[in-house]
């Protein structure tokens, strides 16, 4: 090990006295937190604010929605099994351990993983995604249209595209390095990732969906899924969107912009949140999405904040 680390701090430095060195400045964005389909809340705190404003026209609802039970099921060893197929692996099920209990297909230079009791799911081209391969140079990537059809078509050829799937958007993972002489940054990598929420009644459920990630020359390097299953319950009267604001007015908002004074309501939209699998969540809710900007004592930045919309269901998410 000794004798790998001198021979790579030699060559790094061949390198920096040549003048060409590469020195490595971001890797691959992980797009499981990405706002597509699969968000992940993060770690704000909720914060008030004393003044909301509106910078977009309100929408219009029914009066009343369809509220949706849950639905649980524990992954076997077979399903994980049957699931790697589609992907065109196969081999031993590995158990993995630690607080989260996985199931494991490991088909070099691929990796299949499934959540036993919640489900999400992951194919990655283990390689490729770690954003050093050559072949994922920006240049080598096609344009966002061609990657979405291209994950369209993966996922829809491999049974992997759920019901109720609607195409969200698109995100980039990048990668560069900087060059010590010319003291540039140099791209060396882009991927995109496409994304797909799951949608019941016509509205995106946040928190549910599916992407697929495209590199160099059209390939796919990772697919991603949470996917919360439910069914109809019964409809429920909701809150308008005014009074989804004067909730929002009690609840506050979700932003790093220290001491917010003033919110501006950029948009509002009736959506279902999820929360992963596995997780206590008898229903899911509709539920207004509401984003925007937002003034502090030292400068502006974003919010978004979730408003559950069924008041006969109280008033958490789940």
């Amino acid at each position: 090990m000794v004798v790998k680390q001198i021979a790579i701090g030699f060559a790094v430095l061949i390198l920096l006295v040549a003048g060409t060195a590469l020195i490595p400045a971001a890797s691959p964005q992980d797009n499981e937190g990405v706002n597509g389909g699969i968000e992940i809340v993060g770690p704000y705190g909720v914060q008030s604010v004393s003044e909301i404003a509106f910078g977009t026209a309100l929408p219009r609802y029914p009066e009343q929605t369809m509220v949706y039970k849950t639905v649980d099921s524990v992954v076997s060893k077979d399903d994980a099994l049957k699931i790697a197929e589609r992907f065109g692996m196969s081999g031993a099920v590995e158990e993995s351990g630690g607080r989260i209990k996985c199931y494991v297909v490991k088909n070099e230079p691929y990796t299949f993983e499934i959540e036993k009791e919640a489900g999400y799911m992951t194919y990655t081209w283990n390689d490729r995604y770690s954003g050093v391969d050559p072949r994922d140079r920006p240049e080598n990537l096609p344009t966002d249209e061609e990657c979405r059809k291209i994950a369209e078509t993966f996922l829809t050829s491999h049974g992997l595209m759920p019901e109720g799937a609607a195409y969200s958007g698109i995100s980039h993972g990048k990668g560069s390095a900087f060059n010590v002489a010319k003291n540039i940054s140099i791209a060396t990598y882009k991927d995109t990732c496409v994304h797909f929420t799951d949608t019941l009644s016509g509205y995106p459920v946040a928190g549910s969906g599916i992407y697929a990630t495209v590199g160099g020359g059209g390939d796919v390097l990772k697919v991603g899924k949470r996917w919360r299953d439910a069914e109809p319950y019964k409809e429920f009267p909701i809150l308008s969107p005014e009074e989804a604001i004067e909730e929002l007015k009690q609840t506050g908002v979700v932003t790093t912009v220290g001491s917010p004074k003033k919110a501006v309501v950029e948009e509002i939209k009736l959506c279902y949140y999820a929360t992963p699998p596995g997780t206590e969540q008898p229903y899911l809710k509709p539920t207004y999405s509401i984003r925007g900007t937002v003034e502090g004592e030292n400068g502006t930045g974003t919010f978004f904040q979730y408003v559950p919309a069924a008041p006969e269901l109280g008033k958490g998410l789940y």
